[in-house]
């Protein structure tokens, strides 16, 4: 196998690889911290493609007294995991087609995924807004103003300092992403220079003929 077809090849696999691991890594975390809940005491919560996972029992607990709901599961939940398997295993069978058709291949997968991964966080907004803005009144603390957790970033809710952030499987899949525009790019310089070479032949014996008409 040339080097040509072998790099995008490598690049793909390695794609497919760390799409595979984000499967079990939070994709977004968030901490709470509090006078009560300070360092090692602070509330964490993680995102990962199928599940809510953290200090999920203690907040259902804070929700009681500020009047919010934090939901047990997410409609990403449902698709996204497969989503991620479907990109790797697409990623990886395109990885051993032609250079041209790679290219494109390996192009549409992972503008897909990017895609695909842009409306889970557009939706993901829009649910924490929601849970900030959907609250039962009739436990709201005096002034707690309904509020808009941070998607990235820090603010100040109440008594608590919200911090949140990609996790891990967020990080991996944008490698992932970019392995395979990668692997896209390697496939299409590899294409052209093929075509390239088919045609020059083609260039030569056309000059030839025309050298040998001028002698005869």
């Amino acid at each position: 196998m040339n080097k040509s077809r072998l790099f995008p090849l490598v690049l793909a696999a390695l794609a497919s690889a760390l799409l595979l691991v984000s499967l079990k890594l939070p994709l977004w975390q968030m901490r709470l911290e509090a006078p009560q809940y300070r360092a090692q005491e602070a509330l964490q919560i993680a995102v990962h493609p199928n599940a809510l996972q953290g200090d999920l029992k203690e907040l259902k607990v804070l929700d009681q007294y500020i009047g919010v709901h934090i939901p047990p599961t997410l409609p990403q939940f449902k698709w996204l995991p497969g989503l991620l398997m479907a990109g790797a295993a697409l990623g990886l069978v395109a990885a051993f087609l032609g250079n041209r058709l790679r290219s494109r291949a390996l192009a549409l997968v992972s503008c897909a995924l990017a895609a695909a991964l842009a409306v889970a966080a557009f939706q993901a907004m829009g649910q924490i807004r929601t849970i900030g803005h959907q609250r039962d009144q009739k436990t709201v603390l005096v002034g707690v103003k309904d509020f808009t957790p941070p998607f990235l970033g820090t603010s100040k809710i109440a008594q608590f300092t919200v911090s949140s952030r990609f996790g891990l499987g967020a990080w991996l899949i944008g490698g992932a992403l970019a392995l395979q525009l990668g692997a896209a790019w390697l496939s299409r310089g590899s294409a052209l220079e093929t075509s390239s070479r088919k045609r020059s032949p083609l260039k030569n014996d056309a000059r030839f003929a025309l050298a040998t008409s001028h002698l005869s």
